[in-house]
């Protein structure tokens, strides 16, 4: 509406002028009618783009977008060691070994003991490790290391030279593991972030 008044006052005032200077044939009157409708001309343009912006209505602003929900996070190492120990401790019963005070035990009872850890351990380590020697000779051969011999995979003792080949005898052939799969992580909680190793067993009725 205010833009409508705007040009309709400034236009009559624009056509009062112009008519102003047709009737008068004064030279001045008529240069001083345009210079005034271009003027105004100007004010109109000016005012309609404020009134226009005034009366526009404000911009929506756009809805906020969520925060998508972060992927869960991958098992911890930790978990997925003490999963192992859990495998060691059902198939060995190596917790249990270990943790059993044997200071009294008799070398039989030991020996039957470390048979059942030694077959549940080794059944492991066989299904969840691929595991070869460093050195496939036997223990007792001589041995040549030569300039580039993998430094972290062997152990010199003895007298060592400055620089290789070294010569020496066979001690420990030496493990290295080839690849390695883990066990998949189950039954963990907030409150306990780790897998149980030994679920606490309960005979019912027995009390």
């Amino acid at each position: 509406m205010l833009k409508k008044l705007l040009i309709g006052t400034a236009g009559g005032l624009v056509f009062a002028l112009n008519a102003g200077a047709f009737f008068y044939a004064d030279p001045n009157m008529r240069t001083g009618g345009e210079i005034i409708s271009a003027l105004l001309g100007l004010a109109i343009m000016f005012f309609a783009t404020q009134a226009s912006a005034q009366q526009a209505p404000p911009a929506v602003a756009a809805a906020p977008i969520p925060p998508s929900t972060p992927p869960p996070p991958a098992p911890r190492a930790e978990a997925e060691i003490v999963a192992f120990l859990a495998l060691l401790q059902e198939q060995g019963r190596l917790v249990d070994f270990v943790k059993e005070d044997v200071a009294a035990a008799s070398d039989q009872q030991l020996g039957a003991a470390a048979r059942v850890v030694h077959a549940g351990c080794r059944k492991v380590l066989d299904e969840y490790f691929d595991i070869s020697t460093v050195q496939s000779g036997n223990e007792g051969d001589n041995v040549v290391l030569a300039g580039g011999y993998d430094a972290a995979a062997h152990r010199l003792l003895g007298a060592v030279p400055e620089n290789p080949p070294y010569t020496g005898k066979l001690l420990h052939p030496g493990w290295v593991v080839r690849s390695v799969k883990l066990p998949r992580v189950t039954g963990t909680t907030d409150q306990r972030p780790w897998p149980v190793l030994a679920p606490a067993e309960v005979e019912l009725g027995a009390a």
